[in-house]
């Protein structure tokens, strides 16, 4: 509401929104085929003038009724507040029926329950049937989980693929879980029998007073009971009191909680770790590596935050930022046209609709070339030939060059590589650290020989040692990564790494000594 120590304020304020609706309905009335512009503009102008109190509207409503035109001030309510799609309460409408929710509660000694619901992977929907079918499911889950609760709790579309439920005059944990799960069911059914479309849900709840005393904070827990459920493989339900029951779940939910927070604020870091010619030692190309610092736990490893990244659905997500934050880092990299920027790739976003469109367009923004870029793929994704194929052609011929990563751990899919552009193999580094042994060096060996009969290039991942570096220059290895050259580095240690790296290695490059050989052979 507007102060009532300045009403010139609100009246010139209730005249603007006025003469807005009254030009937007004259439009609509000469222009009638841009209906859908002026109704949206309408909308907009009367929600304004809800805020101002609806004291100036009695004369335009005689106006409008001179025109025909059927604008009534229920429907102008309606819009501001109900999800265009689904007609559902809108985020507006949710929080002034949760304050309304949370007094009774008050006053009556009861609880509050919100339910954060999330329709996993809707994405795939979108993608696979296209955006029309998207909103035909959208429509059918708000429907179907209408179904299942009380005439007077709240279900209100949250935005997106996901949903709010308000139930109030709750007792317990038990009540709530019940609930919870009778909407879980809804996911099993088919909702679009036509598509033959399955469905599931993840379910984060929070509890008004246990977990929260305001709405705000009842929306914050039941978000993060959310993403803990995401972080536990999707499919089920999170309820924030049960987390904090245990440590080891509380803890685990914590660190969830923080790394999606992290991908939300775009706050990942990128290293790079350089690649090195094995006969010259000069940088050939650097990899662009994610790397997150927890203010509470320090450095995570990859290992840990990739596989949860996915099952949090923000993969997608993390991987756009590190390919434009490496492109961004690597426009500024001395020597750039002498060297490659290798990018890891998931699958996911591989075979997303728009993946080359949009590295080409990032590729322009910081004047760059297919040419600069080496795409990193899992091998495993060799195990899914017809899909691959095409995409990974359409790469290739786009002028970028593809590296096949950790070869060597994935055998079923050797018979089916040359079916690939791949121009790359990045021998994996359990391979490479096995070569003191006799059976290692066996391996080793085969895995070269098989690349050099396909002509395609090595790369030999985690070298730590000199007898390494040595060994792998006699089985004839191309480009060697690993600590023994450089860990893996933030932004403006590689540029210094690089620059270094070009001063101190002519164009010769280092020779290939015969010591070198004798302390491999002897």
């Amino acid at each position: 509401m507007l102060s009532k120590k300045r009403p010139y304020i609100e009246s010139s304020f209730r005249a603007i929104t006025g003469l807005l609706m009254l030009s937007f309905c004259i439009a609509d009335y000469i222009w009638p085929e841009q209906r859908l512009t002026w109704l949206s503009l309408l909308a907009m102008a009367g929600f304004m003038l809800l805020q101002s109190g609806f004291t100036q509207f009695c004369f335009i409503e005689k106006i409008l009724k001179r025109l025909g035109l059927q604008c009534r001030m229920d429907e102008i309510r309606s819009m501001a507040l109900h999800d265009a799609l689904t007609g559902l309460p809108n985020r507006v409408l949710l929080e002034d029926r949760t304050e309304i929710a949370i007094s009774q509660a008050t006053r009556n000694s009861k609880k509050v329950a919100m339910l954060f619901i999330d329709l996993d992977n809707f994405k795939q929907v979108n993608d696979i049937y296209g955006h029309k079918t998207g909103d035909q499911l959208i429509i059918a889950v708000s429907k179907a989980i209408q179904d299942k609760l009380r005439p007077y709790d709240t279900l209100a579309r949250w935005g997106g693929d996901e949903f709010v439920v308000v139930l109030p005059d709750q007792d317990n944990l038990k009540n709530i879980r019940m609930i919870a799960e009778k909407i879980m069911t809804t996911a099993i059914t088919d909702l679009l029998p036509d598509k033959n479309i399955q469905v599931t849900f993840s379910i984060g709840a929070a509890v008004y007073p246990d977990n929260a005393d305001s709405t705000e904070a009842l929306l914050i827990q039941a978000d993060k009971a959310l993403f803990y459920a995401k972080s536990r493989g999707r499919n089920n339900i999170q309820i924030f009191s049960e987390i904090q029951e245990t440590k080891h779940g509380f803890l685990n939910f914590g660190l969830t909680t923080r790394f999606a927070e992290t991908i939300k604020k775009k706050e990942l870091q990128v290293h790079y770790q350089p690649i090195v010619n094995a006969e010259t030692n000069k940088v050939t190309c650097i990899e662009a590596l994610a790397r997150w610092h927890d203010e509470k736990n320090g450095w995570i490893s990859p290992v840990m935050f990739i596989p949860l990244a996915e099952d949090l659905g923000l993969i997608e997500e993390l991987g756009i930022q590190i390919f434009e934050k490496a492109l961004s880092d690597f426009s500024t990299c001395p020597g750039k046209d002498q060297i490659k920027l290798a990018i890891n790739v998931s699958n996911r976003q591989l075979f997303s609709n728009n993946f080359l469109a949009t590295i080409k367009e990032k590729l322009e923004q910081y004047k760059l070339t297919p040419q600069h870029l080496k795409i990193e793929i899992t091998e495993s994704i060799a195990l899914d030939t017809n899909k691959a194929k095409n995409t990974l052609h359409q790469l290739a011929e786009a002028g970028f060059e593809i590296s096949l990563d950790d070869f060597g751990t994935g055998f079923s899919s050797l018979s089916r590589l040359h079916e690939l552009p791949v121009n790359e193999l990045k021998i994996d580094m359990s391979f490479v650290r096995r070569i003191t042994t006799e059976e290692g060096k066996i391996m080793l060996q085969t895995i070269v020989d098989m690349g050099k009969a396909m002509k395609l290039n090595l790369v030999a991942e985690g070298v730590e040692a000199e007898e390494t570096v040595y060994a792998l220059r006699l089985m004839g290895v191309q480009n060697l990564q690993g600590y023994y050259f450089s860990r893996p580095l933030p932004h403006k240690e590689c540029l210094q790494f690089i620059s270094n790296n070009i001063q101190q290695y002519s164009d010769d490059g280092l020779p290939f000594s015969s010591r070198e050989k004798k302390a491999i052979q002897g």
